[in-house]
């Protein structure tokens, strides 16, 4: 192609001591027709994985040379941290794959072309180290079918034949996977709430499965502006939201059901003042806390000056689940025009807010998804009927 990026990669990228590298790359991307710039990007994808076995090649000589450790007294990990300015994790990781390459020639011929992904290369890479004697015999195979299929699909046929290969240790796989588990959640001194984990094959697909079916585009207000890991994020707080709001069995070692605590001076709940709320020592604004409690249960506590409590209340759910019922089968979903959310995505928000004298009565009572919910409070406005 006469206008690949590839063919100007000296002009582009060999000047940088003399030329401005941003101006002349992004002169070149403007002069591209559109055929070009995805031929491009397919021609420069494929390069950087050719460049990417060609580095495990001589990372897997170097290796055999024991250069590392016989002039620099380092293992060939340690080296690529020094010298490459590698993590741990990517070091140790580049050195098994380098290794296993020198010793997958079929592999390392497509590889070398850039035919097969980096991703990939890394999954047989593993595959043949859980199986170097089986795997040879099937190298030929693997390096055939790598360079056509996907990451996902190459991950299902190598799990396969490593079940044919050996079923108890693919058995035992499994299980470990099971055992790895792990999931980390826990406030930062920021407020922020952050979130770690690693779970196995079958957690993890039933997680993904239901933060895609809530964050689905398609399931969503056209005009949505969130990018996808925030849709992500409102989907988590969604589906854990229902199953507290659904669940009759729930409860705490003491008997209640689970519940967020929050904090807040009556005057922000009518509106006099714009003081700040607490959940759990965390500041809130004001028109989160009256959006919370619109549809919350509510642990009455006055408090004199010095927010010293003075009578602590019964709990009462604002809407009743009767009422709840009532108001899901008359509003079938969130009632702001043009959006589709169904009604196990809605809150049950006061028109005239409670603090204001509004009733918890169906004839006060309309659904909104949380984020038409969030809108509401915020003083927007949907659009005209």
């Amino acid at each position: 192609m006469k206008n690949s990026i590839l063919d100007h990669e000296g002009k582009v990228f060999g000047g940088m001591a003399d030329r401005d590298l941003t101006s002349e790359l992004r002169s070149h991307i403007d002069g591209l027709f559109d055929d070009e710039l995805e031929q491009s990007i397919v021609d420069l994808k494929r390069h950087i994985d050719a460049s990417s076995a060609r580095l495990l090649a001589l990372i897997a000589e170097l290796d055999r040379r024991e250069i590392p450790r016989t002039v620099h007294q380092l293992s060939t990990t340690s080296w690529l941290r020094h010298r490459c300015r590698m993590t741990a994790t990517e070091a140790s990781g580049t050195a098994k794959t380098a290794r296993a390459l020198a010793a997958m020639p079929h592999v390392a011929d497509r590889a070398v072309e850039g035919a097969i992904p980096s991703n990939s290369l890394r999954m047989l890479a593993m595959a043949r180290d859980k199986h170097p004697e089986e795997f040879r015999d099937h190298e030929p195979v693997f390096a055939e079918v790598a360079t056509y299929l996907d990451t996902r699909e190459l991950r299902r046929a190598v799990s396969h034949w490593e079940q044919q290969v050996d079923f108890p240790a693919a058995l035992e796989d499994v299980e470990l996977a099971r055992e790895q588990r792990r999931f980390h959640f826990h406030q930062t001194y920021g407020g922020m709430w952050d979130a770690s984990g690693y779970l196995d094959p079958e957690s993890g697909h039933v997680i993904s499965t239901a933060l895609r079916s809530h964050a689905d585009p398609t399931n969503l207000d056209p005009d949505d502006t969130r990018h996808v890991p925030q849709r992500m994020a409102d989907a988590l707080t969604d589906i854990c939201r229902f199953w507290l709001d659904h669940n009759d069995d729930a409860s705490t070692s003491g008997g209640e059901r689970p519940h967020v605590t929050v904090t807040v001076p009556y005057g922000t709940l009518t509106g006099d003042d714009r003081s700040l709320g607490e959940i759990d020592g965390t500041a809130v604004d004001p028109e989160t806390i009256r959006r919370l409690s619109c549809d919350a249960g509510i642990v009455r506590i006055v408090t004199d000056g010095d927010s010293q409590p003075l009578d602590v209340g019964r709990r009462v759910r604002t809407v009743p689940p009767a009422i709840r019922r009532a108001l899901d089968h008359r509003d079938g979903g969130c009632t702001w025009p043009g959006c589709d959310a169904p009604t196990s995505w809605c809150d049950a928000h006061h028109i005239i807010h409670w603090a204001d004298g509004g009733t918890t009565s169906l004839s006060n009572l309309t659904l909104l998804c949380r984020r038409h919910h969030v809108s509401t409070h915020e003083g927007k406005h949907p659009p005209d009927r």
